[in-house]
C-alpha cells in the first residue's frame, strides 16, 4: 500500500469515527480496540518495510542569530557546549513526507531569529521515517519523539539547560511527535515541558488513539493548537489548553476544500488547507501582537460577533490563556486583517510567504 492509499483509508476511518463521536460518541475503549488494529497492522507493514527508528536516524541541526545562515549538526551523543544557556531552544519537528528542507523551517527561523530575544534554534530531521508509507511513519512518530526526548533529558540533566527555556514547535505528524517528546520528559524528569506549539496536528490514524497515544491537552503546561485543516489532514477537535481556529479551523480562504474520497477534487493543491497553519505561525511571529483571536465557543458564535471580550495573538509565544479562540484571515499574504477586515501592515512577510502546497 502507498502513502496515498493509506491516506484514503485512514481518512474514511475517521470519518466513521468522527460520526459515531457526533452520534453518541465512542467509549474509550473502542478506541483503544481501534488503536490496537491500527498499531498491529503498522507494526507488520514497518517490519516489512524497515525497523524501529533507530537514534542515528534523526538529527539536529543549530542555528544561532549571530550567524543565522550557518549551522552546527548537534551530536545527540555528545552534546557540545554549543548552546546559549541563557536563551530558549525552539525545535522544529517536520511532517509526513518532508525533511530539514521544507519550507517553514527556513521562515520560523528567520522569523524567530529576527526578533529581540535570542534563541537557539534546532531543526530536527526524521527525513528517512518520515517518507515512509503513512501507516508506518504514523506508528514512528513513538520512536523519533522518544530520541528527541533523550536529547532534552540529557540538555537538561548534564548540561543545566531548564525545561522552561524549551520550546517544541511540529507540524502535522511533528505535532504529535512533539507529545510524545514531552511525554518521554516528564516519565524521566517528572516535570512537565513549558509549552508545545502544534501546526495543525495529525489527524489521520491519531484520532481513533486514546488520550495517553497521542498529543494532549496535559503534555505540557501550555499547548498552543493552530488548526487549519481539521477532519482531513489535521485533527479535528480541540487538543490543546488553547486551540486556535483561523477561519473555522477546517477550510482555508485561498484553498479549494479538498475530499479525498472525491477523487475530482484532488487535482487541487493537496496540502494546501494543511500548511496554512505553519504560513499563519510564521507571520504572527515575525509581526508580535497581530493575527489577534478571539475567545469564542465556536464560530459560529464568532461570526455572530458573540464572544468573549479576551483577544490572544495567534503568534504569542507566552500566552497562559486557555480554551478555544477564533479569527479570520486574508487569503493571501498578509494574512493578518485589522479591525476594518483590511489587509494588515505586515508587509515585511511578502518575501517569506508565497504560496506553496508544502
Amino acid at each position: 500500500m502507498n502513502g496515498f492509499g493509506a491516506c484514503l483509508i485512514s481518512y474514511a476511518v475517521n470519518k466513521a469515527i468522527l460520526k459515531a463521536s457526533v452520534y453518541g460518541g465512542l467509549s474509550d475503549t473502542l478506541k483503544r480496540d481501534f488503536f490496537d488494529i491500527y498499531k498491529n497492522t503498522a507494526k507488520v507493514a514497518r517490519n516489512v518495510t524497515s525497523k524501529p527508528v533507530s537514534a542515528d536516524k534523526v538529527t539536529y541541526f543549530l542555528f544561532k542569530k549571530e550567524n543565522p545562515t550557518k549551522f552546527i549538526q548537534v551530536d545527540a551523543k555528545k552534546l557540545d557546549d554549543h548552546w546559549n544557556k541563557e536563551a530558549k531552544i525552539v525545535f522544529f519537528i517536520h511532517g509526513w513526507t518532508n525533511n530539514r528542507e521544507v519550507q517553514w523551517y527556513e521562515d520560523l527561523k528567520n522569523a524567530f531569529l529576527n526578533r529581540k530575544e535570542e534563541y537557539n534554534i534546532v531543526q530536527v530531521d526524521w527525513n528517512e521515517p518520515a517518507n515512509a508509507i503513512y501507516t508506518v511513519s504514523s506508528i514512528s512518530t513513538y520512536d523519533v519523539g522518544n530520541h528527541v526526548g533523550d536529547l532534552i533529558i540529557d540538555l537538561h540533566k548534564n548540561h543545566g539547560i531548564p525545561l522552561e527555556h524549551i520550546i517544541l514547535v511540529g507540524h502535522s505528524l511533528g505535532g504529535q511527535i512533539s507529545g510524545f517528546i514531552a511525554k518521554r520528559v516528564f516519565k524521566a524528569i517528572g516535570k512537565k515541558m513549558s509549552r508545545i506549539i502544534a501546526l495543525d496536528p495529525a489527524g489521520p490514524l491519531f484520532i481513533q488513539r486514546p488520550e495517553d497515544k497521542r498529543l494532549n491537552p496535559t503534555d505540557a503546561e501550555v499547548v498552543h493548537i493552530v488548526h487549519s485543516d481539521g477532519g482531513t489532514l489535521g485533527y479535528p477537535t480541540s487538543i490543546g489548553t488553547i486551540d486556535f481556529y483561523p477561519n473555522g479551523g477546517s477550510s482555508q480562504p485561498g484553498c479549494k476544500r479538498i475530499d479525498l474520497l472525491d477523487f475530482k477534487s484532488l487535482a487541487e493543491p493537496f496540502f494546501c488547507d494543511h500548511s496554512r497553519a505553519w504560513a499563519y505561525f510564521v507571520e504572527a511571529v515575525l509581526n508580535p501582537g497581530t493575527m489577534l483571536a478571539k475567545k469564542c465557543k465556536d464560530w459560529s458564535s464568532f461570526k455572530d460577533n458573540k464572544c468573549d471580550n479576551v483577544t490572544v495573538a495567534v503568534g504569542d509565544i507566552t500566552t497562559m490563556e486557555k480554551d478555544d479562540f477564533f479569527l479570520e484571515t486574508n487569503k493571501e499574504p498578509p494574512y493578518t486583517k485589522n479591525g476594518n477586515g483590511k489587509k494588515g501592515l505586515s508587509s515585511n512577510i511578502l518575501s517569506l510567504l508565497k504560496p506553496r502546497i508544502l
